[in-house]
């Protein structure tokens, strides 16, 4: 993520998540309810700037970090001032970091994590949110360039390791987890997800997911949430 060259290789697949409207509301509010009260915030792998752009428009002082030249203009051409790699953003300068679907992209995630770590304030504070489940590795993750799915002692290890402090983890979808299943297991399809299957996934079963979550967060999701905080005596080391 800290270099121009970056091509992203997903595009069918994030615009067929255009689709996914519960979904992407979803995902909104959660970045709202852990946010600080006032702060400057920063989206780290902005992609187009769906979410960037929302909370732009919002009053929100966000920046976003994209590295793929044509997915950052976009950002930039709604007024969302866009950086093209991490290293242009100035240490101890962000109060809040969200990171949607783009940790797994990383080859080295621990030395991302770090390096983001050095961005926010002391006390800053950081949301993750990653595909779950190694198990569920499929031609999907393999088309849009992940390098790994995340278990959730795995994603809280590399937090600490990093020198976060670790403050919640849970698993997101648990419907997804088996519709995930289901998808590995039928005739590979090269990956690829199209808007009707991800609007029909979105109306019908996504509702009954996010309820069945409250008594399975624990355990399974197609997804997985973590919300760290750089304690003060981790700046600068």
């Amino acid at each position: 993520m800290n270099g121009s060259a970056f091509v992203y290789t997903g595009r069918d697949n994030l615009a067929a998540m255009r689709a996914a409207i519960r979904y992407n509301a979803f995902l909104a509010a959660l970045v709202e309810a852990h946010a600080p009260k006032a702060g400057d915030w920063l989206d780290f792998g902005a992609g187009e700037g769906q979410f960037s752009r929302l909370f732009h428009q919002r009053g929100r002082n966000v920046m976003a970090v994209e590295a793929d030249e044509a997915l950052a203009r976009i950002n930039e051409s709604a007024g969302v001032p866009t950086r093209r790699a991490l290293d242009s953003v100035e240490d101890a300068s962000i109060d809040y970091v969200y990171s949607l679907n783009v940790l797994e992209h990383i080859e080295e995630d621990e030395a991302v994590l770090r390096e983001l770590r050095h961005k926010l304030r002391p006390g800053g504070r950081l949301f993750i949110y990653v595909p779950a489940f190694p198990l569920l590795y499929s031609s999907m993750d393999q088309l849009v360039g992940h390098h790994r799915r995340y278990s959730r002692s795995g994603l809280q290890d590399v937090l600490s390791t990093a020198g976060f402090a670790v403050r919640s983890s849970r698993y997101v979808d648990c419907l997804g987890f088996l519709a995930a299943l289901v998808y590995k297991a039928l005739p590979d399809r090269g990956g690829a997800v199209t808007p009707a299957q991800v609007a029909a996934y979105d109306r019908w079963v996504l509702p009954i997911s996010l309820r069945l979550d409250r008594l399975l967060a624990r355990w399974v999701g197609k997804n997985l949430i973590a919300i760290a905080e750089v304690p003060d005596r981790t700046i600068g080391g």
